[in-house]
């Protein structure tokens, strides 16, 4: 009996030596369901239409209101957000619309887009200020072309372009399926 709790035991202090190593060289997990779970990797570009990129939400009342409903967990972000994962989908100059059947930029439709009302407590869900805008000097758009629930720029709207951080892409995921 004591065996398997031994090797257990090495397996953890292993995995707690290597992680911050694989980290360092450019593993990052995630837990979030805006994409498939698992592990992405950190590409060597700066961040281009179509990318999956990791960012930190700005400090503003949305993404409060976000981390207190529990869209977005803690991290070290300023404002103890954590980083989100987003495909970046408008960047400046791109028109976008946000309205019921979706978000579409420059005339296209985002897939699984479509703004929630409600969020699966009830709660009524935020929207940008304005729904019809084009994408001024440094800013972006991000949203999850795999989720429909995910928290993204169909409830926040644009975010400064200076936020972005990595280019990732999937290397180790789960789940597959689109939701």
């Amino acid at each position: 009996m004591r065996r398997p709790l031994s090797v257990a035991a090495v397996l953890a202090i292993l995995l707690l030596l290597v992680l911050p190593l694989v980290l360092r060289s450019g593993a990052r997990i995630n837990v979030t369901s805006s994409f498939p779970p698992g592990i992405y990797w950190v590409v060597d570009k700066a961040p281009e239409k179509g990318d999956l990129v990791m960012f930190c939400p700005p400090q503003q009342p949305v993404f409060d209101l976000a981390h207190t409903r529990g869209y977005l967990s803690s991290g070290p972000c300023p404002g103890g957000y954590m980083r989100m994962i987003k495909r970046l989908v408008g960047v400046p100059g791109d028109d976008v619309l946000i309205v019921p059947e979706g978000v579409s930029v420059n005339g296209r439709l985002q897939v699984r887009s479509q703004p929630l009302l409600q969020d699966p407590s009830g709660r009524r869900m935020p929207l940008p200020s304005s729904t019809h805008f084009r994408l001024g000097n440094g800013e972006v758009l991000m949203l999850s072309d795999y989720s429909r629930l995910s928290f993204d720029g169909r409830y926040f709207g644009a975010v400064p372009q200076a936020q972005l951080d990595e280019v990732v892409r999937p290397w180790l995921v789960w789940n597959r399926t689109p939701r």
